[in-house]
């Protein structure tokens, strides 16, 4: 399977919807990185709360319990 990108175009979307008027590519980058990362760590939590339920599907609960556990919400 192929790694999934989110788009540049797609960030800076969010950037503008966030009241910006003007956004540098820079910017956008950045905030690819980062979100990237942050998916990268709920799902590697949510493929380990799945584990230890006995489970190889990772269920909606296992994303949002691990999304909780790392932005303690």
């Amino acid at each position: 399977m192929t790694k999934a990108e989110l788009s540049l175009f797609d960030m800076d979307d969010f950037i503008r919807g966030a009241g910006a008027e003007r956004v540098s590519e820079c910017a956008s980058r950045k905030l690819r990185e980062i979100l990237e990362d942050e998916v990268n760590a709920v799902v590697f939590k949510a493929k380990i709360l799945a584990r230890h339920a006995g489970r190889s599907r990772v269920t909606r609960q296992d994303i949002q319990l691990a999304a909780n556990l790392i932005h303690g919400a």
